[in-house]
């Protein structure tokens, strides 16, 4: 009997088993990472504020912040860190904003806004007394991320601050938020005012049903416009904060967030033709290098399971797919 042909499909075997080892373990790097840079979305807090919540200077980057890698139509988590401790948002909170805003507003309203926009942090400019359209609101909001077009927004909607805050973590409770409290639209810093990776997948996820919503995030820069109590006409060519957004395969943006309470935080969402990531990254040292790590290695799992499921239906697939040998 010849055991040639036989020794041969179990060398091919061998072989391609290492080689999908070694794609497992060094992932799929669609760019370099050390051309991103911190990019910060200037919802910034004095440097100078404390906060004994921080973590510790010694805890490594895994340790110390949290996230949740998912697939965003079965909810499934491929992998998560500290999912469930309680952390400063910054401006991911207005992912929370916006879906309350478009229960009750329409883009086409016009809002006259007050001094609720005496705010600080991230702004688009605006003045009390300043007409502008809830269009132009959310483009500010998710391009520029503008805290006085949020405070514009929660004045117009519910009529105070306080009042939009009772109505955020209403609306979160609604959606299993079971360890967060908000009590602004913009997420400057309060003590009272935090989030965990595992809630925030939960307004994240619904944000993403949103169409309105996803073509404000979606876009790379934008061009606003209002008129100040005197009729005169302001512009502003505002630039989205989110550095992934058209670089990094398929990212379909969503929001940054970066204060000194709460450092580093992306949302990002990537849809590929085989299969879509939703993450959440909070407390982050530097968020696009881990951002880009850890889509990377799930993009690398999700293949792997998809080759895998392939060979189990078919275990004549591994040797006649393309590119093995």
């Amino acid at each position: 009997m010849n055991y040639f042909p036989r020794r041969l499909s179990v060398l091919k075997l061998l072989i391609s088993s290492v080689i999908g080892g070694i794609l497992l373990l060094a992932g799929f790097h669609y760019l370099t990472t050390s051309t991103l840079g911190k990019g910060i979305d200037l919802a910034e807090a004095n440097p100078n504020t404390s906060n004994t919540n921080a973590p510790s200077p010694e805890l490594s980057a895994a340790q110390s912040e949290s996230y949740v890698l998912m697939d965003p139509h079965t909810s499934q988590i491929l992998r998560s860190n500290n999912a469930d401790i309680q952390r400063a948002p910054a401006s991911t909170t207005k992912l929370l904003t916006g879906l309350i805003v478009l229960k009750t507003l329409k883009e086409t309203d016009m809002v006259t806004v007050g001094k609720e926009v005496s705010i600080d942090g991230s702004r688009l400019g605006l003045s009390p007394g300043d007409e502008i359209s809830v269009h132009d609101l959310l483009t500010a909001l998710y391009v520029h991320s503008a805290n006085d077009a949020a405070a514009a927004l929660a004045v117009k909607v519910s009529g105070s601050i306080s009042a939009f805050a009772e109505e955020m973590n209403n609306y979160a409770a609604t959606l299993g938020c079971q360890h967060s409290h908000f009590t602004n639209p913009h997420g400057m810093p309060d003590p009272d005012h935090y989030t965990t990776a595992n809630d925030l997948s939960k307004i994240a996820s619904l944000f993403l049903k949103n169409e309105q919503l996803m073509n404000y995030v979606k876009e790379p820069r934008a061009r606003v416009q209002w008129k100040d109590a005197r009729g005169t006409m302001h512009y502003a060519e505002v630039q989205n904060t989110n550095e992934l957004l058209g670089v990094y395969p398929g990212d379909q943006g969503i929001k940054t967030g970066t204060t000194t309470e709460a450092g580093e935080c992306l949302v990002s969402y990537v849809t590929r033709p085989d299969g879509d990531l939703l993450l959440i990254l909070l407390g982050s040292k530097q968020r696009y290098k881990d951002t880009v790590k850890l889509l990377d290695e799930g993009w690398a799992e999700q293949r792997s399971n998809a080759a895998l499921r392939g060979l189990a239906e078919d275990p004549r697939s591994l040797l006649s797919g393309p590119g093995i040998f």
